[in-house]
């Protein structure tokens, strides 16, 4: 879901890839044999800067959820082209 749309659509698919992308398991997590999926929200401003990361929906494992947020923050910047600042939801999968 992504509100604040103006002239043009945010691509919200693209964003889930670049927050995979920078995604890393983390070594006890892995080591647990642990999984599950976070659903993070992202606020991105009009600049495309990421200003805030939270989980809206938690794995169950907060080693897990750090690093889903760790992963959105590793992003920097991300293309903005509706000109205004955008919320994005994305679900971020750990599965061994």
């Amino acid at each position: 879901n992504v509100s604040g749309t103006g002239s043009a659509p945010f691509d919200t698919n693209g964003f889930w890839a670049a927050v995979n992308a920078n995604k890393e398991y983390p070594y006890m997590a892995l080591k647990r044999h642990l999984e599950g999926t976070t659903k993070i929200t992202t606020t991105i401003s009009a600049s495309g800067a990421i200003t805030n990361v939270s989980v809206s929906s938690s794995s169950g494992h907060s080693v897990l959820d750090e690093a889903a947020v760790a992963a959105a923050y590793a992003v920097g910047s991300y293309p903005n082209p509706t000109g205004k600042t955008v919320t994005v939801d994305t679900d971020v999968r750990f599965n061994q």
